[in-house]
């Protein structure tokens, strides 16, 4: 099941502190990454304002983005529905 982008968010906007912004692409990484998942850059903005306000433009902008969530098969019970 893909998770909520607002659920997402809100939990982005309430712990920022965990969580840094892509200096490239704007991705929201867990502050523990070493590079971007997405774009493999190295540069990253710290600011926590800037991480709940990207978390926030997160949970109202429509997705343009494949996540791997997208690639992952369907289980076979979700077929049976």
């Amino acid at each position: 099941m893909t998770p909520d982008r607002r659920e997402i968010a809100t939990t982005i906007a309430n712990d920022p502190a965990s969580y840094k912004l892509c200096a490239v692409c704007g991705s929201i990484v867990d502050k523990s990454a070493v590079s971007c998942p997405d774009c493999y850059a190295y540069r990253f903005d710290h600011d926590t304002s800037h991480v709940a306000d990207a978390a926030l433009d997160l949970a109202i902008k429509p997705r343009t983005a494949v996540s791997h969530f997208d690639l992952m098969p369907e289980s076979p019970e979700a077929e049976e529905e």
